[in-house]
């Protein structure tokens, strides 16, 4: 952004918080005591939500459509397994994953498919 840009995101934030912040400091306390029956229901497994979400995204990508990958998540930790026709739809998997909110650290276990021209001919 450019100075001017800059300044005018400033004021707008500056505006909102400012609007926000009365607001806020008026809200009565939370009650003390919570009864059993208003318990909150659990939270959603972010571990499933991150394998999903790296799913679909790999899934509506045409690079993968003759690749075979399988993703786990545990503790944030995703692990790619599979095999894809070359080295830029690997880089893309990797991609995909690194820039899915939660993933703590990625495993890649991704090679490329023997019948791919990009394959290596020797181990």
């Amino acid at each position: 952004m450019k100075g001017i840009g800059r300044m005018r995101f400033v004021v707008v934030v500056g505006l909102a918080l400012g609007a926000v912040a009365p607001a806020a400091a008026q809200a009565p306390p939370p009650p003390a005591v919570v009864a059993a029956a208003e318990a909150t229901p659990p939270l959603p497994n972010p571990d499933a939500a991150i394998t999903a979400a790296i799913k679909t995204r790999i899934d509506a990508s045409k690079l993968f459509r003759n690749a075979q990958m399988i993703v786990s998540t545990e503790n944030g930790h995703v692990v790619l397994w599979g095999t894809v026709q070359t080295d830029f739809a690997h880089e893309q998997a990797l991609e995909i994953a690194r820039t899915t909110i939660g993933v703590v650290k990625i495993d890649d276990q991704i090679r490329l498919d023997i019948q791919s021209p990009s394959a290596p001919t020797r181990n």
